[in-house]
């Protein structure tokens, strides 16, 4: 027994010698040699064990008291592991401190709520060491008071790891977010930035916890940047370090979010991009957000006022349209309707025919038909009404009067009516539409600047201004996406505009107007190159689209390759399953070689003739993935005899690669060749060249397909 305690002590001994040696060792140096860095890791891990190993011994000393059979051994045993691993807790805290990046305040209150935790703890234990300590004056409050402090420590690490409000996030009611149907109606930074922000990096990077120095949490604090400096440039995503973080491979250690942390999505680093190119705009709108893309990814953000409408019955329906509107389900099922007059001289009668569905109408056009004020009476009582258009010569400021009281109006279009300025200033007075056109109109210019201005509501007022200028069309879409196929591909070619022609040329050729229109669907038998551009009277042709469609001579029925891909991008398979990746690296179509060469042989089973061999590969420099460096082919009909080189070709890349990510398809021609096997080796860059990041270390290399036609 004395010789247990002797080695016991002796053990203690050490264990304080080698802490206050370490202690004393991070004390006098002024950066954190990485070994304590290293055991200050372990700090989250043991925090769990002196916690639950107090709340333990306090429910079997509460138990054993009730149940007159105190069980004062376990409870001593308890209180010794609780103490022990508090003391090492405190110290591995201690050495996690001097990574930095927290508030200092926060931290002195953890840190030292921690040491009080310990020392109660161990009192406790010393305490429990006495015979009949159970009945001791000082035993129970002492305990109450350790889990006291130690409850405290934990809110405080909390605090410091989660942020301030984490443990009464959910104590109080959801703040009520800003309703905002509409792309436009989005603030860029409040409305989706800080999103972004605070799902995904605010947890390391806020005013408690700021890792490298760095807070998100605030425009000033994301103005201020880190201990590197400034992390985001405006208007240049790519040369911003923040940005360049996000695009890093994962692996990387200064890849952010870290391993295991939950990771930007594709969608929000491209958000994220336009907002920084764009200039950092911190107060205003959402701007240049025609691209069809640009709005898919933001209509996310976008917040509905659910209001519960009824369906309208078919019977009142049938009615509308038999008055003269055509009546159309906003949503296939649901019961917002879209309702246009198509009676080019309505009466009032046939517009009172709209009351019945009242409820139902959000949108309601009388383009371009004779609507008096007489006839408008009846839209105040259309209340969930959010998109407007009356557009004649006979409607005033009394039709703006029956508008008042509509909170839900979003786009109001009075062009080329008699609306005046004191008109438009009182229905601006009781509802602010999101948008309205007033071009054509009594409203003056400086008027309308005035009122935009005054209650934060667009006013397109002068046509000069390009309200109505000759914009280009977009460029069609086309399904299905794939561009190789084995007998035929049928296309389909569709423009979100009406009345667009759709021509195309499969020649090489730029379509013009006089080229092929397409009626219903196009099929493809032979490998071509498909251009197709959409063009529409008092439009500008959208680009032309260009898309080389190949038909593969022989599927891959089994092949060999000499370096598998990389184990995080594997599956040599997909390399011959015809199905194409897309811009992102993580679409799981591609295989990555990280500093490998493609060496693969194609066994056809029995010999056949081939022209061309195409790889489509991919670039992202930001990802340290590079083009190859070249394709190379080889034939033979004996599988061990000698290969004939059969051509190779460079492929080419240009600059410092700072504009995203890029496909490319490369394609070898070889004589017209009849053979068995077939070897392809896709050169690798190898290593990434002096001006990248990461020079002097392996380049990446994807490439999704290998085929034959």
């Amino acid at each position: 027994m004395k010789r247990k305690n002797y080695i016991s002590k002796r053990s203690l001994l050490l264990i304080l010698l080698i802490l206050s040696s370490t202690f004393a060792q991070a004390e006098n140096t002024e950066e954190a040699p990485r070994v304590i860095l290293f055991f200050g890791r372990f700090h989250p891990l043991l925090l769990h064990l002196p916690i639950g190993a107090l709340v333990v011994a306090f429910f079997i000393d509460m138990l054993g008291r009730f149940q007159k059979n105190y069980p004062a051994n376990t409870v001593k045993n308890i209180l010794g592991f609780s103490a022990f691993f508090s003391i090492i807790t405190s110290v591995l805290g201690y050495f996690l401190s001097l990574e930095g990046g927290y508030q200092e305040e926060t931290l002195d209150l953890h840190f030292y709520t921690g040491i009080l935790t310990a020392l109660l703890t161990t009192g406790l234990f010393l305490l429990s060491r006495k015979e009949n300590f159970k009945a001791s004056k000082t035993f129970l409050p002492l305990f109450v008071l350790s889990l006291i402090s130690i409850s405290v420590a934990g809110h405080f690490g909390s605090v410091l790891t989660h942020g301030d409000n984490f443990l009464t996030e959910y104590a109080v009611p959801a703040k009520k977010e800003r309703t905002i149907e509409v792309v436009d109606s989005l603030r860029m930074y409040n409305d989706v930035i800080v999103k972004i922000l605070d799902k995904k990096c605010v947890q390391c990077h806020n005013t408690t916890k700021r890792k490298g120095d760095l807070s998100l949490a605030s425009k000033m604090d994301i103005l201020n940047g880190g201990e590197s400096g400034e992390v985001l440039l405006a208007g240049n995503a790519y040369k911003s370090l923040l940005y360049e973080q996000l695009l890093l491979p994962i692996t990387d250690e200064d890849h952010m979010p870290p391993e295991g942390k939950e990771q930007l999505t594709k969608d929000e680093i491209k958000l994220l991009e336009k907002w920084i190119d764009e200039g950092l705009d911190f107060d205003n709108y959402v701007t240049n957000a025609q691209n069809d893309t640009v709005k898919k990814l933001l209509n996310n953000y976008l917040v509905f006022n659910k209001i519960d409408i009824p369906k309208a019955s078919r019977n009142s329906i049938n009615e509308v349209r038999e008055a003269g509107f055509r009546v159309l389900e906003l949503v296939p099922g649901e019961a917002e309707l879209n309702v246009k007059l198509l009676e080019q001289i309505p009466t009032k009668s046939n517009i009172a025919k709209l009351t019945s569905i009242k409820e139902q109408i959000v949108e309601l056009d009388f383009d371009d038909i004779e609507v008096t004020d007489q006839m408008t009476g009846m839209l105040k009582k259309f209340k969930n009404l959010r998109t407007l258009r009356l557009n004649s010569p006979k409607i005033t400021d009394k039709s703006l009067k029956n508008l008042k009281n509509l909170k839900n109006l979003e786009v109001l279009n009075v062009y080329n009516t008699a609306i005046s300025n004191k008109g438009l200033e009182e229905l601006l007075k009781a509802t602010q539409p999101r948008k309205i056109y007033s071009w054509k109109t009594e409203v003056d210019k400086e008027t309308a600047e005035r009122l935009a201005l005054e209650y934060d509501v667009k006013i397109q007022n002068d046509i000069q201004e390009g309200f109505v200028e000759i914009s280009s069309l977009e460029m069609p879409i086309i399904t299905p996406s794939n561009t190789l196929f084995v007998d035929s591909i049928s296309l389909a070619f569709e423009s979100k505009l009406k009345n667009v022609e759709l021509r195309y040329t499969l020649n090489g050729t730029v379509p013009d107007s006089t080229s092929q229109l397409y009626t219903d669907k196009l099929v493809i038998n032979n490998s071509t190159t498909l251009k197709i551009a959409a063009f529409k009277k008092g439009w500008l042709p959208s680009e032309t689209l260009s898309i080389q469609y190949a038909k593969i001579k022989h599927k891959v029925p089994t092949f060999s390759i000499v370096d598998k891909p990389d184990v995080r991008y594997p599956n040599a398979n997909k390399l011959f399953d015809l199905e194409e990746g897309g811009l992102s690296f993580k679409d799981s179509q591609w295989t990555g070689f990280l500093g490998d060469d493609i060496n693969t042989t194609i066994d056809l089973k029995v010999s056949k003739t081939v022209d061309n061999i195409s790889i489509n590969c991919l670039e992202n420099v930001a990802n340290y993935i590079f083009f190859p460096k070249a394709l190379e082919v080889y034939a033979s009909n004996d599988k061990n005899g000698t290969f004939k080189k059969l051509g190779a070709v460079n492929i080419s890349r240009k600059g410092q690669g700072g504009g995203g990510p890029e496909l490319k398809k490369v394609t070898l021609e070889i004589p017209s060749t009849t053979a068995r096997y077939f070897k392809v080796v896709v050169k690798n860059f190898k290593v990434l060249p002096k001006w990248h990041p990461g020079a002097g270390t392996a380049a990446w290399m994807f490439v999704d397909e290998i085929y034959l036609w």
